[in-house]
């Protein structure tokens, strides 16, 4: 990783940043004792969006409610490895071929109807669905008969056998090296609930999305778009009722979740300051504070769909338009890395060796562009190409405020080498419709978290891909290539974990010189919490774990 302390942010960027979190820091009484030790205030950034459905959630605050309704097979420990969850035993076959989950006794659900292996089948049954629109189907391709399901040429999946309501057995076409880590993991639906309404139309269910039906700690009980989201512990959830009753999802601004949290007006909030001067004031008011590599990444997406943008030597001219070390420098301080490829850094998969540093140098991007056969008309010029100019739009979903800084950086930067930008922040779920769903964009800002399955084929493998307006599609820039295609689709037949890393090795070199993405940072996690709050122990992969646990003083 580089660790260079070169910073070049200009002065636009320096006063947007030299502003963040300077209203957290004023002087608050230090926090009182928690009176209500029965609700939990949770505070997040921007409101989930109500799609209380794990198999289509595509929001971080979606899928952190959905991370409470639901539950699965199997579950993460604090190394990252499988252990029980709802299933009480299970069995992969040396060969990869077969994999078999024995349930636990008497699992329910909110409802109190009782979970059983058909409500697994149904599960894995509707991501195979040739009209599901959500990014689960590569946990059930390998599956024997899914690919048959999936282009509707059967009526059922021939690998899945239900020998009883406890032991369902799955069977595979080909070893699957990913099999226990994602089928493990899929959170299992009731099928008693969603088998009245076809896949296809879930996302428009929206009283049953509100009011979701699950297995796991939490159920909801009020949903405010914009405001919150109430939950009550599910008494009967399988290893012990949660010790707290209510558990409230906030939603809060980031520039005052210091001061709430000092206050007592929130328990437990992600701070979006890293600066020492705000986490040195919390220590003063006596809030605890945790920190930890993330999970996700942050980086700055392009439209291959573009004609500009469809020459590498552009995207390129980008990368060392900006000064992406200087920018983890000021945003992070420390608490965070640059990576150079669309992976997590932490994980065994992250290549480590074989990767462009692409240093911010002003003269190679002009280079680039002059190879490119752009040209300009002074030095402080915008390139042109045939009466074109090098002009893209740059699309920034609000709510994170690390990102927002990010875009008029990036925007002023790119000036000095001669492309314009123009900036256009909106809603998050706005941008989703127009990047994600309509691929009507030249360039966006967003983080994309990862798994600790690094699965690199739902987001870019060519069948992830889509160009129809309207079709949701995670290969979001639209990035083919036949060789990535093939090695995506080794990396998980294979057995041995050094093979499948020389694979993603290989592939994260590819991304890295290909640039459909130009990855920026992966920030750790730091979380402010009251210090009544006793056995919280996040950690990468596990905001919530063990919840059922947490309690206060």
């Amino acid at each position: 990783m580089v660790n260079g302390k070169k910073i070049l942010l200009g002065i636009l960027g320096l006063s947007l940043l030299v502003g963040c979190g300077s209203k957290e820091t004023k002087e608050v009484e230090p926090a009182k004792e928690k009176k209500d030790k029965e609700t939990l205030i949770y505070g997040i950034w921007s409101s989930p969006t109500g799609v209380f459905n794990p198999l289509i959630s595509d929001t971080i605050y979606d899928t952190a409610v959905n991370t409470l309704v639901y539950d699965s097979l199997l579950k993460l420990d604090k190394e990252y490895n499988l252990e029980p969850s709802m299933a009480e035993d299970y069995k992969l076959s040396d060969d990869m071929l077969s994999l078999s989950f024995t349930l636990q006794d008497d699992l329910r659900f909110h409802d109190g109807e009782k979970l059983t292996t058909k409500d697994v089948e149904y599960t894995l049954t509707s991501v195979a669905d040739a009209k599901y629109t959500g990014s689960e189907y590569s946990t059930v391709e390998f599956i024997k008969g899914a690919k048959a399901y999936h282009e509707d040429k059967a009526d059922k999946i021939e690998g899945i056998t239900i020998k009883d309501d406890k032991t369902i057995d799955i069977t595979f076409e080909k070893p699957f090296a990913s099999a226990l880590q994602k089928i493990g993991t899929l959170s299992i639906l009731p099928k008693h609930i969603w088998e009245k309404t076809p896949v296809e139309k879930w996302e428009k269910e929206t009283k049953v999305l509100h009011e979701p039906i699950g297995s796991g700690p939490y159920q909801v009980k009020e949903f405010k778009n914009g405001e919150f989201v109430k939950m009550i512990a599910f008494a009967d959830y399988h290893t012990e009722a949660p010790k707290i009753k209510n558990f409230n999802f906030k939603v809060v601004n980031q520039d005052t979740a210091i001061g709430e949290i000092t206050k007592g007006d929130i328990d437990v909030a992600d701070i979006s300051s890293f600066k020492q001067k705000d986490l040195d004031f919390l220590e003063k008011n006596k809030i605890k504070v945790v920190d930890y590599p993330g999970p996700n990444i942050q980086y700055m997406g392009m439209n291959l769909r573009n004609d500009q943008l469809k020459n590498k030597d552009v995207r390129q001219a980008i990368a060392y338009g900006v000064d992406r070390q200087g920018i983890v420098n000021e945003l992070l301080d420390g608490h965070g890395e640059l990576i150079q490829t669309p992976m997590v850094p932490t994980l065994w998969s992250y290549p480590d060796k074989g990767l462009t540093e692409y240093k911010k140098d002003d003269k190679k991007a002009k280079e680039l562009l002059k190879k490119a056969g752009y040209t300009q008309k002074d030095d402080k010029g915008i390139f042109e190409k045939d009466g074109k100019k090098l002009s893209f739009t740059l699309t920034v979903p609000t709510g994170d405020k690390m990102r927002e800084s990010t875009a008029p950086i990036i925007q002023s930067q790119l000036k000095e080498i001669g492309i314009d930008i123009k900036l256009e922040n909106q809603e998050f779920s706005s941008v989703m419709d127009k990047v994600v769903g309509n691929h009507d964009f030249d360039l966006y800002l967003m983080a994309n978290t990862l798994s600790s399955d690094p699965d690199l084929k739902p987001f870019w493998h060519s069948s992830a891909a889509s160009d129809e307006p309207g079709v949701y599609a995670w290969n979001i820039s639209s990035f083919k290539d036949e060789k990535t295609d093939k090695l995506l689709e080794k990396a998980l037949e294979v057995t041995e974990q050094e093979e499948r890393k020389e694979i993603y090795q290989e592939v994260g070199q590819t991304l890295n010189k290909d640039l459909p993405w130009l990855p920026l940072y992966t920030p750790n996690i730091i979380k402010a919490y009251t210090p009544s709050l006793q056995n919280y122990k996040p950690a990468t992969f596990l905001d919530f774990y063990e919840v059922e646990k947490w309690s206060f003083k």
